[in-house]
């Protein structure tokens, strides 16, 4: 049986308006929660997308390092998810990055429109966005140069090139990147 996307929604608007609409968002969501005033909720959405975008590009230089330095993928996953590092993103995303498998759930282009929120949210309220603007320029180049019907986890292909890591790089030092 397929797994069953559960959303979370999150609304602005005025309370009266939430509480009104809130049985028909039941029957969609799991977790809905008025955020606050009109637009509140699209701010929600981009934080939400900012910390994903964030903790996959981390993700991503988190296995090159370790296998630049020969430690076992699987294994620093596993440690990782046992501490303060542990996410639903290492949890959902790591697997992908080990298998470079980067068939699209959730692709770089629209990631890359997400980001374009964010960015513009991050404007708009006066606030600095270091990591997330470095992050919103590197799905921008996945994307400009053909690979945004990757899936967001494709954050690991360019990463690893900017390394300077290869298939090959990775067969010679023995790491064995593709785990069944």
């Amino acid at each position: 049986m397929p797994s069953r996307v559960v959303l979370s929604i999150m609304v602005g608007g005025d309370a009266e308006d939430f509480a009104f609409a809130k049985p028909v968002l039941e029957a969609v969501g799991r977790t809905i929660v008025h955020v606050g005033p009109h637009g509140a909720g699209q701010t929600v959405k981009a934080a939400n997308q900012l910390m994903v975008a964030g903790h996959l590009q981390l993700l991503a230089e988190a296995l090159v390092l370790a296998e630049a330095s020969e430690v076992d993928p699987v294994v620093a996953v596993e440690v990782l998810g046992g501490g303060l590092a542990g996410s639903t993103v290492l949890d959902r995303k790591s697997d992908t990055m080990l298998k470079r498998d980067f068939t699209p759930g959730f692709r770089l282009s629209l990631h890359h429109k997400d980001m374009g929120i964010v960015t513009a949210a991050a404007r708009e309220a006066g606030v600095a966005i270091p990591l997330g603007s470095a992050v919103a320029q590197l799905i921008a180049s996945l994307v400009a140069r053909g690979d945004g019907g990757l899936d967001h986890s494709g954050l690991f292909k360019l990463t690893e090139e900017l390394a300077g890591r290869t298939q090959q790089d990775l067969h010679l030092s023995g790491v064995d990147s593709c785990p069944e």
